[in-house]
């Protein structure tokens, strides 16, 4: 394949641009891309998925088909996961490596009747086109995807109630990490029980040239249940809640499996992948730090690299910190010596000139159905 035959304009724009500016978004650049940080208040938004719906545009998501006879050789030698069992129609979580068994990313791969779609991150995306390139066998290939389709997330408790009155598919039988195609009002669409918020919803992706209609379809068939959309400020908070990590942040080529907590994932003695013999020689060794979750005790918010102390001393740092709407209190992810893991174990925040005491808890904060917001008056400055 030339080497040059996929790749992006330098100058990257959503199918929904124009829309998001119309309605009055924030827009910030975000890996190459104009993006809607919000369209108000980052926390009303948080707050209207977590009670009712709200509507993303994560178009910017890359988006990768492998197909050919070698597409599932090709895809399975990539990912520590084994997808030999996947049918179309089905989807996995799962990562890309490096040799020394590193995270390059985290994706999820769908089982499609052509193949094998993988959903990257953004800021990755390029990165990892061509190391799926590098790596596809002769009889693969791999068409890139994400300059001609769009990717809604549509979230929240009453989500799959307004798609399911919009499509024939029958969206209430789809199981997390399945999906199905067909139409969606008028527009051809394919429906993903996947997410990043922590609540009942679907991905939705379809062709650029349908993307408008379909988007102002939803908001306009949502909006008497309080539709409305929700940018980049929002879906963060919202996957931190909800324990999910972020590329780049919470996980890099630095950090293993091992110190994500994720073992689940590997399929160490199935499959030969891209940093099996790394990780092998490294799973019977004590990892030197673990990934855990905090929530502290006082007003503050710990910002990514914020140390993480011990009478003083110092034992890690944050990867991922915000307030929580939902608990009204910081909540962060981090890194500390795996004798400060386990749960319960108290710590301090380091927030320029002062300490906020923090407790080590195991993700998510947030959980669906059981966590109740926290009453107004006691969310921190």
């Amino acid at each position: 394949m030339a080497e040059d035959a996929y790749r992006a304009s330098p100058e990257q724009h959503l199918a929904l641009e124009a829309e998001h500016e119309r309605l009055g978004a924030r827009m910030i650049e975000f890996a190459g891309w104009r993006m809607p940080l919000s369209y108000g208040s980052i926390i009303e938004e948080h707050m209207l998925v977590r009670s009712r719906m709200g509507l993303f545009d994560v178009s910017h998501m890359g988006k990768l088909l492998v197909r050919g006879t070698g597409a599932l050789r090709s895809v399975q030698g990539l990912v520590p996961t084994a997808i030999d069992g996947l049918e179309p129609g089905q989807a996995r979580y799962t990562m890309l490596l490096t040799p020394s068994g590193g995270v390059l990313d985290d994706i999820i791969v769908y089982r499609r009747e052509d193949g094998f779609l993988l959903i990257v991150n953004a800021a990755r995306a390029e990165e990892d086109r061509d190391w799926v390139d590098e790596h596809l066998n002769e009889d693969a290939q791999l068409d890139d995807l994400t300059m001609f389709a769009s990717l809604f997330a549509l979230q929240g408790p009453l989500a799959l109630g307004l798609l399911q009155r919009l499509t024939e598919i029958d969206v209430d039988s789809l199981p997390p990490f399945t999906f199905a195609s067909g139409e969606v009002t008028d527009v051809e669409a394919t429906v993903m029980r996947t997410g990043y918020t922590g609540e009942r919803g679907v991905e939705i992706l379809t062709d650029n040239a349908d993307a408008v209609e379909l988007w102002r379809t939803l908001l306009a068939e949502g909006s008497a249940d309080g539709l409305a959309p929700v940018g980049l400020g929002a879906r963060d908070t919202l996957r931190l809640e909800a324990g999910l990590l972020l590329n780049g942040q919470d996980m890099t080529p630095s950090t293993t499996p091992f110190e994500l907590g994720m073992e689940k994932l590997l399929d160490l003695e199935g499959h030969d992948f891209v940093g099996r013999e790394a990780l092998l020689e490294l799973r019977d060794r004590r990892p030197e730090r673990l990934l855990v979750g905090l929530v502290g005790e006082g007003r503050g918010i710990p910002r990514t690299g914020t140390t993480i102390l011990d009478e003083g001393r110092p034992i890690g740092r944050v990867s991922s910190g915000s307030i929580s709407p939902m608990l009204g209190k910081p909540i962060a992810l981090g890194f500390v010596t795996p004798e400060y893991a386990a749960a319960g174990k108290k710590v301090t925040f380091q927030l320029r000139n002062r300490t906020v005491a923090a407790q080590v808890v195991k993700p998510p904060f947030y959980k669906r159905g059981k966590t109740p917001p926290a009453v107004p008056d006691s969310t921190p400055a």
